[in-house]
């Protein structure tokens, strides 16, 4: 889909050879979240082995269900683990770490793969890490969905984040685990401090690798606040950086800027300031992740249920996706109105 040679991209250059494209920020992130140290990596391998021995037997879910429901746990049943599924991983995991006594208990009776490991301190510890790590990368991921984000917003969001792994790094180096609670009431939590390290530093240089535009995205402040004197616009062209001198004296539109949403703003400063304009809204019409399209599909599978008499979805479809809300009352009056005569 994406090749630069043969693929998608590479046919869309080829008619239109100034066309900007973007790949998947939530992919990207996706992607460096596998990078761990092989002491990590055996670690989250025995635990989706343990969780997918039971989810994939449905006889084994219901009595993990049941010795679980009998010891009070607040679950009762794993998260099976799915590749395809961007906040999997930190789910299972988190589940499996808060169940891991129940589902010793189990393990006494069934042949649950690896579950020497469950009372092992060490190989615990390093759960309680991932399930802390995971959940800080799923957090990330989190906040990089939603329809009004834009390419400079989510920069700033992994900016973020690259900041927090070497904030956490110092700490782990000072003796702090503040930052992972799990792992810091683990046992043993204290000689694994050096693994962890590790990661977190792998992490880092995988985000600054994926990432490689996050240090030039400054350059840019001039499209989120225009008005700011202290805006760089070193890059822009001439006559971009006479409109903005003239965008800095316009009252009017700064007026407008505190009213309106930022893409709305460039969308009314068109007309009087046609260079910066281009410029801006290149960089605010890049989808920063494929959000909108899990969006969509996800809509679709909700809809196609077993309940549903029609196989066509495109209208319905449509509706559902649309921002602007259905005006029921008035397609059912006009309906009334037509059948009548």
């Amino acid at each position: 889909m994406t090749g630069r040679v043969k693929g998608f991209i590479a046919n869309v250059k080829v008619q239109n050879p100034h066309i900007v494209t973007n790949h998947c920020i939530l992919h990207r992130e996706a992607l460096v979240a596998k990078t761990m140290p092989p002491e990590l990596t055996g670690v989250l391998d025995q635990a989706v082995q343990m969780v997918n021995f039971i989810k994939s037997r449905p006889l084994k879910s219901r009595l993990f269900s049941q010795l679980c429901a009998e010891m009070g746990a607040d679950h009762q049943s794993l998260i099976l683990h799915t590749e395809v599924r961007w906040l999997s991983r930190g789910k299972v995991l988190s589940r499996l770490y808060e169940l891991r006594e129940e589902l010793l208990e189990f393990s006494r009776e069934h042949a649950v793969p690896h579950k020497d490991k469950l009372t092992d301190e060490r190989w615990c510890a390093r759960l309680a890490y991932l399930d802390d790590i995971f959940g800080h990368l799923n957090e990330l991921n989190a906040k990089l969905q939603g329809r009004n984000e834009n390419i400079l917003s989510s920069m700033d969001k992994i900016r973020g984040f690259m900041g927090k792994l070497i904030l956490w790094r110092e700490a782990l180096e000072q003796g702090s685990m503040d930052m992972f609670p799990l792992a810091s009431a683990a046992p043993q939590a204290a000689r694994e401090r050096a693994v962890y390290a590790e990661h977190l530093q792998a992490l880092k240089e995988r985000f600054e690798r994926y990432f490689p535009r996050v240090a030039d995205i400054e350059d840019y402040d001039w499209i989120r606040d225009p008005f700011n004197q202290e805006s760089s616009t070193e890059k822009l062209t001439m006559k971009e950086r006479e409109e903005c001198a003239e965008l800095h004296a316009d009252r009017t539109l700064k007026l407008k800027f505190s009213e309106l949403p930022l893409d709305q703003f460039w969308l009314a400063s068109a007309s009087e300031y046609p260079n910066i304009y281009h410029h801006a809204i290149e960089q605010l019409l890049l989808f920063p992740t494929t959000y909108l399209c899990e969006l969509a599909f996800s809509t679709l599978v909700y809809m196609k249920n077993n309940r549903r008499s029609r196989l066509s979805v495109e209208q319905d479809l449509r509706v559902a996706l649309s921002s602007v809300p259905p005006r029921i009352k008035k397609i059912c009056a006009h309906r009334q109105a037509h059948v009548s005569h």
